[in-house]
């Protein structure tokens, strides 16, 4: 009778630690769903996304953007924007970092509008090379790469979710 009294209180004590544990986990997620954040939710992306501008010309920026999966970014700009959020940055090497929450807010607004353009199925190269002064744009998404010069799909809803990120990001200057 006592074996059956301990498996009894062993049983009862893993099950209200269960529930303590169970209420926690639940009390953290809603704390962090309050930042738009989940605390299971670990990545937002499942392979870098890269946007790159070659210069032109004329006053065109240049530029390559890279976003990783645990969301940190890096920027090289090798020609400076002349109007805009970034036109403070000089030319060099940057870092910014995306919470969770605002992460999942532009990637959701990226593939939204590469799935509009049906960005999966786009030829690998737009170009024509007897057109000299234009600069290209390069997308990688989902492991798709894209190169339009001349004559292109439009991609501008794709490119402007892009730029976004990159204004909206606070970017630290690398040594």
């Amino acid at each position: 009778m006592k074996l059956n009294s301990n498996v009894l209180l062993l049983l009862s004590l893993i099950s209200a630690t269960s529930c303590i544990s169970n209420r926690m986990q639940k009390s953290l997620d809603n704390a962090l769903a309050g930042n738009g954040e989940s605390q299971m939710q670990t990545e937002v992306i499942h392979a870098p996304i890269c946007f790159e501008k070659t210069a032109c010309f004329g006053r065109c920026p240049a530029f390559k953007f890279n976003w990783k999966e645990d969301n940190s970014l890096t920027l090289h700009l090798i020609r400076p924007f002349s109007d805009g959020p970034l036109a403070s940055l000089e030319l060099g090497h940057y870092s910014g970092q995306l919470s969770l929450g605002k992460a999942a807010q532009y990637a959701e607004a990226i593939h939204a509008a590469a799935e509009a353009a049906a960005y999966s199925s786009l030829q690998s190269e737009y170009d024509n090379p007897r057109v000299t002064d234009l600069p290209a744009t390069i997308t990688e998404i989902d492991g798709k790469r894209v190169k339009v010069r001349y004559g292109g799909p439009d991609l501008n809803n794709l490119y402007t979710a892009l730029q976004t990120v990159l204004d909206e990001t606070q970017w630290t200057e690398i040594e």
